[in-house]
């Protein structure tokens, strides 16, 4: 690469990158502040009603019983999707416990219909109960958000499961939700739950064990809502695009004031590894990307 009695500032090779390093850079802080590039979700809630969720005696959505307190963080959840997000989440609500019950009538974005229908189910729990069984079989409940998931391909398909449950999953339950690509992410009231925290783990979803139902509505709102509504892979994205460009910037002054200038290395050597370290960084930055966002995100939003 010669020397030229030009500044590099009026090249093409230091211009073009430097412009792509200032789009990328504002695209990143604009996705930071305006919230550009949240992935689209569908999330099925399956909600542990078995009979340890009401005290004895009492009945379920009993006042201060773990399952009302479950039912509420959802209505939480749903209220902070409907205030901040342009596109609110696809959300169906179920309870489990030896069956199956839906809680909502299928997926639907209006949260505010949500939340209708879940005020309903609260003053249900007495006629719920003996439709619902006794137990606590997660893995029909995981089984079923699951296939329920299964219909939506243009969106990321989340599975939030509460329980204060730790019983064993069956193994074809993980496979099924890993084969269909939904991260299944859950809490667990009262202590921790082996199987959940290994499936959590299969898929990438978040395990939050030890929960006391006082802590669910902002375990939903703190925790689950804003790290699945995150747009931070999109961010890094960005960044990583800006890092990019950023090296093909320095291509210039490396070769002039570092390599020549102050190494003394020959004109054709300071341009080979000017070039090479652009090179470099243009390679291992997806890779960076990949593996710190989890994917990249211009090419998979989940």
């Amino acid at each position: 690469m010669s020397i030229s009695r030009y500044p590099f500032w009026r090249y093409s090779l230091f211009q073009v990158p430097l412009a792509g390093f200032l789009l990328c850079l504002v695209i990143a802080l604009l996705s930071f502040f305006l919230g550009f590039g949240r992935p689209p979700l569908a999330v099925a809630i399956a909600l542990d009603l078995s009979s340890s969720t009401y005290p004895d005696g009492s009945t379920l959505f009993a006042p201060g019983s773990i399952s009302v307190a479950e039912v509420e963080a959802v209505q939480e959840y749903l209220k902070l999707g409907g205030s901040q997000l342009k596109s609110p989440n696809e959300v169906f609500v179920f309870g489990f416990a030896s069956q199956i019950k839906p809680l909502t009538e299928d997926f639907d974005s209006n949260t505010a219909r949500i939340h209708e229908s879940l005020d309903q189910v609260l003053t249900q729990g007495p006629l719920l109960s003996p439709q619902l069984g006794d137990g606590t079989d997660l893995a029909l409940a995981i089984t079923e958000g699951v296939q329920a998931l299964g219909r939506f391909d243009d969106r990321c398909r989340e599975m939030l499961v509460v329980t204060d449950g730790a019983v064993d999953i069956a193994p074809a339950a993980t496979a099924q939700a890993i084969a269909n690509r939904v991260k299944v992410h859950s809490v667990v009231i009262g202590s921790d739950s082996p199987a959940l925290a290994a499936i959590a783990l299969a898929t990438r979803g978040i395990h939050l064990p030890g929960a006391s139902p006082s802590q669910l509505k902002s375990l939903f709102t703190e925790d689950l809502f804003r790290s699945l509504n995150s747009n931070l892979r999109w961010i890094i994205f960005w960044l990583g695009m800006a890092w990019i460009c950023l090296m093909w910037t320095f291509v210039l002054p490396l070769d002039r004031w570092i390599f020549q200038g102050i190494y003394n290395l020959p004109m054709d050597l300071a341009g080979q590894l000017a070039l090479g370290n652009a090179l470099f960084w243009t390679m291992a930055t997806p890779g960076i990307v990949w593996r710190v966002a989890g994917g990249l995100a211009l090419f998979s939003a989940c």
